[in-house]
């Protein structure tokens, strides 16, 4: 299949064979120098033993070839390393077993005008990729490509959509020009291995070292020049990624002409703005069976229940549901982006999202033919395999007995149950997810009437007032990055405009501005719904109620903005041990942290001695909360961690957000229920026209 190369791709694809050819001549000089200071090191070693024959010099003449050697070693280690993808996880199928999904691969292979899959694997999750196992020699030789579809995206495209997908990833390799991308990787390969695979070298050095204290000045001098050999190869690293990633994204876009050649523009599309969706959906099923582990409860196929939580999913959104999936579109993800910044992202492999279907969209091409029907179908008797996946994926997981398998019908029950108590009423329209409605001048709004409806507070407008205001947060954070140095970049564009790095400071006042303005209207949507619910409960002879609800919800508030600042002094303060910090430092750090670490000791006991909030503890974090509460830990000693107190600790802190967050959000989403009350009655109450 002919598709159109782009003058991007084609420039694209010059530049990283000229980084090909930068890179293959500094390892050549690189690989020459090795060889020359092996020789060199050889000569000068036997010249001093023949001149001074001894114990001593017969030492250093074998430590200065062993030196030598081990700088040649680690330029030519990669040519014997092999990169081999672990299948463990995945269950290769055959066309016998699946001889509708092995048509519809032929299919598309013959189409685009490639060879087949060596094999073909299912893996759990909603991902399809082309792999191989790749060492040095598969620059030269033809290697033999496997295919993985996830059930999860089988499960949550449509025939159409599968289909281009599989011409996506099958366009990778179809075409000729592609293999300058091959190229690349394997020449990335060879630096990386250099770089951050030096394993082998490590335990020869060790073994040195334990042989014979007379190693430690060769090791030294091996260290030292390896050291300087990787300061250039890290130069050439960023050079040849910089070129490999701008090529990449040129790959995606031809591999998504080439898969809109044979299932059209639309179904790729369709199948790009609902995978992170489907993704989501698999991960909440997961999430609600991680909570079930201690029940000794798995599910009996986790796919029915991933269909049905889409769909749960979708309800809430209020998508449309086309050909028994959902259907989102381009304005339903607008909806959520406001942002006006534009970052063109050099180290992103993938361009975004929106770039893609942009692109798609300019090709427009259309099929007569659509095969509408759900993809899981394509799988034989009655999609036996899906369970089969699915109890090898639990089959992972330490259950203390036998788990039994949860029903589809009681899943259904249960998550409902579940998700609808971690949701607010819908009737706000999501406007309180991220916005909490506490008022600082509470006293201005005593029973000021206000002439807006229940509609008006929670209309779509709104909604997007408060996307723009996660946005231009999200904008701020940015441009304070490019401001502060930690975003390289040259220049980037805003509102539509390009700005060079130095204009940063000038734009940065514009956000400000902006999210200063958007703060003061979402303050005024606030006071109004305050002042429209509080007449409602006057009129409703309540109001003593409303305003102790109110008062309820603000003191959980306020508790909880202390308990995040405790959260938050704990996380900024073990932030060290993430990173190299001196001896000394460590243990002044840990000092600092004996007057937080013993505050959480307090806060954590207090939840324990209630039982309702214990019960929220899951039952593999409660020993760990015992043994931090009842000792005084040890986090470093005799200049180690110790990695099993701080695994305790982070768990403390992690445990303790989750504990501190579930009861605010009880507190508010009782505050906001009785709102809904009161709307409900009013309705009762005012007599229809």
């Amino acid at each position: 299949m002919k598709a159109t190369v782009s003058a991007n791709f084609k420039k694209y694809a010059k530049k990283t064979i000229v980084s090909i050819a930068v890179f293959a001549v500094t390892y050549l000089f690189l690989l020459f120098f090795a060889v020359g200071v092996t020789f060199l090191f050889g000569w000068l070693g036997i010249q001093l033993f023949l001149l001074y024959p001894s114990f001593y010099t017969g030492i250093a003449c074998l430590g200065l070839m062993a030196t030598g050697l081990t700088v040649l070693f680690f330029l030519i280690k990669f040519v014997f390393a092999s990169n081999k993808i672990d299948t463990s996880h995945l269950t290769e199928i055959t066309q016998e077993e699946e001889p509708a999904l092995f048509a519809t691969i032929y299919y598309v292979a013959r189409t685009v005008e490639t060879n087949l899959p060596k094999r073909v694997f299912l893996s759990s999750d909603v991902n399809a990729a082309v792999f191989y196992n790749s060492n040095f020699w598969s620059m030269f030789l033809p290697v033999p490509k496997n295919l993985q579809i996830g059930v999860g995206l089988i499960n949550s495209t449509t025939q159409q959509e599968l289909i281009a997908i599989l011409a996506h990833e099958f366009g990778h390799f179809s075409q000729r020009s592609m293999k300058v991308g091959t190229y690349v990787y394997q020449a990335n390969q060879v630096i990386y291995n250099m770089l951050y695979r030096n394993e082998s070298l490590d335990n020869t050095f060790q073994s040195w070292a334990n042989a014979t204290g007379y190693a430690a000045p060769f090791i030294a001098i091996s260290i030292f020049i390896i050291k300087q050999i990787q300061r250039i190869l890290k130069k050439l690293y960023t050079y040849l990624n910089l070129n490999y990633m701008a090529l990449s994204r040129e790959m995606e876009f031809h591999a998504d002409e080439i898969a809109a050649h044979v299932a059209g523009s639309q179904a790729l599309a369709d199948s790009l703005l609902r995978i992170n969706f489907a993704s989501s959906a698999l991960e909440s099923v997961l999430a609600f069976y991680d909570q079930k582990t201690k029940e000794n409860i798995k599910s009996e196929n986790i796919y029915p229940e991933h269909q049905f939580v889409m769909n749960t999913f979708a309800e809430r959104h209020q998508y449309l549901i086309e050909n028994g999936l959902p259907k989102i579109d381009l304005t339903t993800i607008r909806k959520y982006n406001k942002s006006k910044l534009n970052l063109e992202n050099q180290w992103a492999s993938h361009p975004s999202d929106e770039e893609r279907i942009h692109a798609l969209s300019q090709l427009n091409i259309s099929k007569d033919k659509v095969a509408s029907d759900h993809a899981i179908l394509l799988l034989s008797k009655d999609a036996q395999i899906t369970k089969a996946i699915s109890d090898k994926l639990f089959s992972t997981i330490t259950y203390e007995s036998t788990p039994s398998a949860l029903s589809l019908s009681l899943f259904k029950e249960s998550f409902t149950a579940e998700f609808r108590k971690h949701q607010f009423d819908p009737m706000f329209n999501d406007f309180y997810d991220n916005n909490e409605p506490i008022l600082t001048d509470i006293a201005d709004n005593n029973e000021k009437e206000t002439d807006l409806t229940f509609e008006d507070l929670f209309s779509n407008q709104k909604m997007d007032m408060l996307y723009t205001y996660a946005s231009a947060q999200s904008d701020k954070f940015m441009v304070e990055a490019i401001v502060e140095g930690n975003i390289d970049l040259k220049t980037f564009d805003y509102d539509g405009i390009k700005y060079n790095k130095k204009d940063a400071p000038q734009v940065l006042e514009q956000i400000n501005h902006e999210v200063t303005t958007l703060q003061d209207q979402i303050k005024e949507s606030n006071k109004q719904v305050y002042s429209y619910f509080l007449n409602l409960a006057i009129y409703q002879n309540r109001k003593d109620e409303f305003l102790q609800h109110y008062q309820e919800y603000a003191n959980a508030h306020e508790k909880h903005q202390e308990q995040l600042r405790l959260h938050n002094q704990l996380c900024e303060g073990t932030q060290f041990i993430f990173v190299t910090t001196p001896f000394e430092e460590i243990s002044d750090k840990l000092k600092a942290l004996q007057e937080p670490v013993s505050l959480l000791r307090k806060k954590l006991t207090h939840v324990l001695e209630q039982p309702d909030l214990r019960l929220q503890f899951s039952a593999e974090a409660l020993p760990s909360i015992q043994k931090f509460i009842d000792n005084e830990l040890v986090y470093f000693e005799a200049n180690e961690y110790i990695s099993e107190n701080l695994e305790v600790l982070f768990t403390n802190i992690n445990e303790y957000r989750v504990i501190i967050d579930n009861t605010y959000f009880i507190s508010k989403k009782n505050y906001l229920q009785f709102m809904i009350d009161l709307e409900k009655s009013m309705e009762i109450l005012t007599p229809v026209k």
